[in-house]
């Protein structure tokens, strides 16, 4: 056989060769996302790779404020990302997201049907739910031994718990104040924020602050024995300190939702697209929840979630508490709550 006939069989035997043991998906471009730490699985990214053969990159940010920050930025350079509702409306009107038509999504009838076409994003434009949790605080049962599902325990701790306390560092402490003092939680009016302002005060002297993103870890500290906190850090710390109890205060709580959306630009949207349709899914909604103990609004999920998720007091409002699903506040008031948070941490 002559030379070229030679190099021609090596190569046919060489693909015969590859072709007989299947190489790993390769990634045909990636995908970057935008989220607060601690609320993405890890395992749910790991198998959307898996699935898709698609690189991803996550960037985490402490809080919402930081993530709107990062969405502001020209461009933002992200696929994914996860804001809040209240953030929602401010983004569509300053161009800030991309359509997605998620009615036109494979899974998108697996919302459930309080969570579609909400106010908005009344045609399903720009996003879609992703978790929602609550807002309260947890106590050491073995500290505070009586009722703990008043609002009055963290604005006039008892002397077993006074200077043992926890704040989140973030204007809901003030929705929570005006909660206690029976006004209502998304008024701008100064007479009534004093009102509020009048029962922080006096707490925040006693207390420490916490930012959201280290409430978690603050809580495995035992030296706090009451702190405000989110469900889903509540249910977290539960997990290593058994004492806790989660509170639902007569008085109301607050919850919050989130989102999934495409930032402007996005440098890789058909693989957004497809990380959208795949978190549809209840078998991945439920990754989520199952990771960082937040409700999902996916039809099906809970026959995914583990048991103790399933049951946790945190996720589940035990009878006879009540969640009050209210409509969010409005971004002008939440900017006017933040600016006024921030007068009080300074003392003006």
């Amino acid at each position: 056989m002559d030379s070229p006939r030679r190099g021609v069989a090596a190569i046919l035997f060489l693909l015969s060769v590859l072709l007989a043991f299947p190489a790993p998906a390769l990634a045909s471009s990636e995908l970057r996302i935008l989220a607060r730490t601690a609320t993405l699985s890890p395992e749910l990214i790991e198998k959307f790779k898996r699935e898709t053969g698609i690189a991803v990159d996550v960037t985490e940010v402490a809080d919402h404020a930081e993530m709107i920050r990062r969405l502001r930025t020209s461009p933002p350079g992200f696929d994914i990302a996860f804001p809040s509702d209240h953030h929602v409306a401010g983004l569509i009107g300053q161009g800030g997201l991309e359509r997605i038509w998620a009615d036109r999504l494979p899974g998108f009838w697996n919302i459930e049907d309080p969570w579609r076409s909400r106010s908005f994003d009344p045609r399903n434009e720009y996003t879609i739910p992703h978790q929602w949790g609550t807002i309260s605080f947890t106590v050491d049962t073995t500290v505070h031994k009586g009722d703990i599902d008043s609002l009055s325990l963290l604005f006039s701790p008892p002397a077993e718990l006074d200077r043992r306390i926890g704040l989140l560092d973030d204007s809901v402490m003030l929705r929570l104040a005006l909660i206690q003092a029976g006004e209502p939680r998304c008024t701008s009016d100064p007479a009534r924020l004093d009102r509020a302002v009048t029962l922080l005060k006096p707490l925040m002297a006693r207390a420490r602050l916490i930012p959201i993103s280290q409430v978690a870890s603050a809580l495995r500290n035992e030296t706090l024995a009451l702190a405000v906190t989110t469900s889903g850090d509540a249910m977290r710390a539960r997990d290593e300190r058994p004492t806790l109890a989660y509170a639902y205060p007569r008085e109301g709580n607050l919850v919050w939702t989130d989102v999934v959306a495409v930032p402007r630009h996005p440098p890789n949207r058909t693989n957004a697209l497809k990380f959208i349709a795949f978190m549809l899914r209840p078998e991945n909604a439920a990754l989520d929840t199952n990771y960082n103990g937040y409700a999902t609004m996916i039809r099906g999920a809970e026959a995914h979630l583990r048991p103790e998720v399933l049951s946790a007091p945190e996720l589940v409002a035990p009878w006879p508490a009540k969640v009050g699903f209210l409509v969010s506040c409005n971004p002008e008031i939440h900017r006017y709550h933040d600016m006024v948070w921030s007068n009080i941490r300074t003392g003006e």
